[in-house]
C-alpha cells in the first residue's frame, strides 16, 4: 500500500493553497524541521506529502502523474480556466470514466479522474 506521494517545493504555502482550494484537501499534520515545513494533506487516503524546499528544482517527469479523485470534473476544469492553468481536452476511455491533465505549480503532472456510477 502506498502511504503517501511526496513534492519538494520552494513554494510551500502557495502550493498548499492551491491544492486546498482545487481539491478541499485537509491538512492532515505538518511538521516544522530546521529546513523548513512537511504537510501532509488527505485523511483516510494515501497521504500527499509537501516539503518546503529552498532548493526545490520544477519537476519534468511527463511519464508520471498524480490522480486524484473529483466529483465533477468540469467544475474542477472550469476553476482551472479561471485562474488560466491550461489543462488537456477530457478524456473518457470508458462510459463511466472521463479524466484531464494540468501541470500544478511545481510542474507535476496532476490527473483529476470522475467515475460516474
Amino acid at each position: 500500500m502506498i502511504t503517501h506521494i511526496t513534492v519538494h517545493t520552494a513554494k510551500l504555502e502557495e502550493t498548499l493553497g492551491f491544492y486546498q482550494w482545487l481539491l478541499d484537501l485537509p491538512v492532515s499534520m505538518r511538521i516544522n524541521t530546521p529546513g523548513g515545513e512537511i504537510v501532509f494533506l488527505g485523511e483516510d487516503e494515501t497521504k500527499f506529502e509537501l516539503i518546503e524546499d529552498s532548493k526545490a528544482e520544477r519537476i519534468s517527469a511527463k511519464s508520471l502523474s498524480i490522480g486524484f479523485a473529483v466529483n465533477n470534473l468540469e467544475e474542477k476544469l472550469a476553476m482551472l480556466d479561471v485562474k488560466k492553468i491550461p489543462h488537456s481536452d477530457v478524456i473518457s476511455p470508458a462510459p463511466n470514466t472521463r479524466f484531464a491533465f494540468f501541470d500544478d505549480l511545481n510542474g507535476c503532472s496532476i490527473q483529476l479522474f470522475e467515475v460516474k456510477l
